[in-house]
């Protein structure tokens, strides 16, 4: 029996599971594409039980893929779950469902969240580190409690990866990075917000005890659906993005994480708690300030939709199939967009509309230079405002798909100071691979397990000592 953990990461898009070794060497990885149902009135939603039949078959997927390649039998010692915040259930006193999930991006709850005290909303950022909005899970109990004066005293709230940990041992916790994105949680204290609770009219026992990233929230006892789980530790790891960070080696206190997928992120790690200042600073502009799945460290995050305005305009230009997209890539150095010839807006996050405004003799080259430049200055004015508040980044690493094309990453060097890249597939399964393995055996620290899974990537030099960047050894990937 050779013995693996297990990553998964439960996405919007997609489920997907990667299976490492203890040393951190890739497996096995497969994916299913995550249910939602969209309602009579346009709303998306699924059920709980529906994202754990999904999560097992991506598992079961990625066993079944490598027993097929290699003959062996696996035994899984630990299971990390990561995955999408915000969405959740709502579980009565007997650990039922209770209501749909309502998906993260639903704006149900908005107008009750709007009818809050002032005073209340005013507190918000402050408190929570995020800015009013319908895609906390503040507003989605709020719209579920309904016409009722309060929320059932026996009610109970997991977040969706803390949903299928409960499913799976029959423990409820709460993980710090994702109590953080459902706008109950203080900041300062770590502890859920009274005012919040009292706006819900809920019980203080609303979330789980809190248990980090890392530690075991129980063991599977019997699972008929994917036998190989059985014994297998189980870690609640967190919210995606500061998983991901983990996964793609931006484990340091002060390290930068640039996620370049269709929506970008960009993630810096603190230290250390925020006051309240910093947190209504940092909100006010455009950057949430919650809990890192390090414990002990808070994650700013900023996004922008800078994939989806790459992948629209590679189409208008007629380079979205690889060969389009490769010969324009080679060809980009010599582009030299101005002001006047090119103008692209659009991209930031709730922005997903892309405008381009040209004038004669411009050239599908200038077009996609000025395309990067547009996005290079809407990242730099978003770590502008994060260095404004906290201070420089240490480190800066780079990962995704969209750094593969080399302009993406000549011109993400120019903007991101200390910039590498990193070229591990997945980081979010491979993040939640990494806390499983710390979970899985005792005495473990998270620094080992995070050095030994960081020593088994094979890194290409382009991608690791890029001609833009700053000098820098792979110890700084520790």
């Amino acid at each position: 029996m050779i013995p693996v953990v297990v990553g998964v990461d439960l996405g919007t898009t997609d489920t997907k599971a990667v299976v490492a070794s203890p040393e951190g060497h890739t497996l096995a990885f497969a994916r299913r594409v995550t249910s939602w149902h969209t309602t009579a009135e346009g709303r998306q939603e699924t059920t709980g039980a529906e994202l754990v039949a999904g999560a097992l078959g991506a598992i079961a997927d990625a066993l079944e893929d490598l027993r097929s390649r290699t003959g062996d039998d696996v035994r899984v010692s630990g299971l990390g779950l990561a995955g999408l915040a915000e969405s959740g259930v709502l579980l009565d006193g007997a650990g039922r469902e209770t209501a749909p999930v309502i998906a993260w991006f639903d704006g149900r709850g908005a107008a009750e969240l709007g009818a809050l005290d002032p005073a209340f909303l005013r507190d918000f950022p402050r408190r929570t580190g995020l800015p009013v909005s319908p895609q906390w899970t503040l507003a989605k109990l709020l719209w579920l409690r309904g016409d009722a004066p309060a929320l059932p005293s026996s009610a109970r709230w997991l977040n969706v990866p803390e949903f299928l940990a409960w499913t799976l041992c029959g423990e409820q916790v709460s993980e710090p990075s994702l109590a953080s994105r459902t706008g109950l949680l203080d900041q300062g204290t770590g502890k859920p917000w009274d005012a919040a609770l009292a706006v819900l009219g809920a019980p203080e026992a609303l979330l789980p005890p809190s248990v980090p990233a890392g530690t075991p929230a129980g063991r599977i006892r019997g699972c008929s659906r994917v036998p190989e789980l059985d014994g297998a530790v189980v870690t609640v790891v967190g919210h995606d993005h500061p998983v991901a960070a983990v996964g793609a080696g931006a484990v340091g206190a002060e390290d930068l994480f640039d996620s370049c997928g269709t929506a970008e992120v960009l993630l810096r790690s603190v230290p250390r708690t925020l006051s309240e200042d910093e947190r209504a600073t940092l909100v006010g502009l455009g950057i949430e300030a919650g809990s890192h799945v390090v414990a002990g460290s808070a994650a700013l995050i900023g996004g922008m939709s800078s994939g989806l305005v790459m992948r629209r305009v590679l189409a208008v230009l007629g380079a979205d199939d690889p060969s389009g997209r490769d010969a324009l890539d080679r060809r980009w150095r010599a582009a030299t967009p101005s002001s006047a010839s090119v103008v692209v807006a659009g991209g930031g996050i709730g922005d997903d509309d892309v405008t381009l405004r040209l004038r004669d003799g411009v050239t599908p080259d200038l077009v996609w230079a000025a395309t990067l430049d547009h996005l290079a200055e809407r990242s730099a004015a978003l770590l502008a405002a994060v260095t404004s508040v906290v201070g420089e980044h240490r480190v800066a690493i780079a990962a995704g798909g969209w750094t593969r094309m080399r302009s993406v990453r000549e011109t993400k060097a120019r903007t991101i100071p200390r910039l590498q890249f990193c070229p591990v597939d997945q980081p979010g399964t491979r993040g939640a691979a990494m806390f499983a393995a710390c979970a899985a055996e005792p005495g473990a620290t998270f620094a080992e397990v995070a050095h030994r899974f960081t020593d088994s990537v094979a890194t290409p030099p382009e991608f690791l000592h890029h001609p833009f960047t700053d000098s820098h050894s792979t110890e700084e990937f520790r």
